[in-house]
């Protein structure tokens, strides 16, 4: 006669329940912290868009705002990877001198450089006035120009760096911030990047495999008294996310990687030339940084490990005291920047 069994073998106690719960909370928590850190131990794979084109002519790269800091330095950094460097910026002395330095440094490599005052996108040029009698009024930017400029170089890189604070004064609230400072700084930040990637993406698309990659910033999160500054650079985060989706929508993905970097405080930059720190590092090491996550199928990082740090410890902030903290850390550069005009 064959027994029916009636109980189960193991028993599914309160105690097994909360070992499965815990099991799955450090394995969850482990896993969420590898993603969050490998994108830091990954090495570089730049060296994925440093290829000859089917003529045998060599790789060039473009950085915009390269006539100093982060730019300057990304510049050299891909000088190292091999590439042939196009530096943008507004000042002719100044970049003439910098590819002086470069040629220097890789007499093995060419450059080139391309003036155009990103703040000068035409819906900011229409709302400037005279500011001098006798003087015409300036032309806006010419993205079909800049383009030709390009034509005959095999542009397998475009790194839009170009970008900066409102200046005189930095820290001031959107409703006395005039007409023209705001749209200057939105035409900086997020149209000289938008029309720039519009004009030469049909190139990298060609020259494929290329990179794209955007500059940003962490306080796209939103900072007071910088509102046209947060708000472009949130702009240029968003484009970049939707430019990737684009490649992958049309089936490109593989030909032009899209590449968002958000950075944090960086020394040795305009207006900021401190010793570097923990959290605060020179341009070269963000710089090397920063291309360090070339090459890994795109998306949006923070360029620095120390930075990522920093946005960990305050995602961690229940809400009201980021808050807090947010303000009281603008209060007092606001006061800083005061004081430093009267000292003046």
């Amino acid at each position: 006669m064959i027994q029916m069994a009636t109980s189960f073998p193991i028993s599914f106690t309160s105690s097994t329940f909360f070992n499965v719960v815990g099991l799955y909370t450090t394995f969850s928590l482990l896993a969420k912290l590898f993603l969050l850190f490998k994108p830091y131990v990954s090495s570089s794979k730049l060296t994925r868009y440093a290829h000859l084109s089917p003529n045998g002519e060599p790789p060039w790269a473009m950085v915009t705002g390269a006539s100093d800091g982060i730019g300057y330095a990304l510049a050299e950094e891909l000088a190292g990877y091999g590439f042939n460097v196009v530096l943008h910026g507004r000042n002719l002395e100044m970049l003439s001198k910098r590819v002086v330095e470069l040629q220097s440094s890789f007499p093995e490599r060419s450059f080139k450089v391309i003036v155009a005052d990103a703040n000068n996108v035409a819906c900011a040029n229409c709302l400037k006035t005279h500011r001098n009698k006798g003087l015409a009024d300036e032309v806006p930017l010419d993205f079909a120009e800049i383009k030709k400029a390009l034509d005959g170089l095999h542009l397998t890189v475009l790194i839009n760096n170009v970008g900066g604070n409102p200046v005189d004064p930095i820290f001031v609230s959107l409703k006395d911030k005039t007409e023209v400072k705001f749209t200057e700084n939105v035409s900086l930040n997020a149209l000289f990047p938008l029309h720039l990637t519009r004009t030469l993406l049909p190139t990298l698309i060609q020259n494929g495999p290329s990179l794209l990659m955007n500059v940003s910033a962490m306080t796209d999160q939103g900072l007071p008294l910088l509102a046209s500054y947060s708000a472009s650079k949130q702009f240029l985060m968003s484009l970049t996310g939707t430019l990737r989706l684009e490649m992958m929508l049309e089936g490109r993905a593989e030909d032009v990687e899209i590449l968002g970097i958000r950075t944090g405080r960086v020394t040795d930059v305009a207006g900021y030339k401190e010793p570097p720190s923990f959290f605060v590092p020179g341009t070269k090491t963000f710089a090397k940084a920063t291309l360090a996550h070339a090459g890994h199928g795109g998306g949006i990082v923070i360029g620095s490990w120390t930075h990522m740090l920093q946005n960990l410890m305050g995602s961690l902030m229940p809400p009201w005291v980021a808050d807090r903290v947010m303000i009281s850390i603008m209060r007092r550069n606001e006061e800083w920047e005061l004081k430093t005009k009267k000292e003046i």
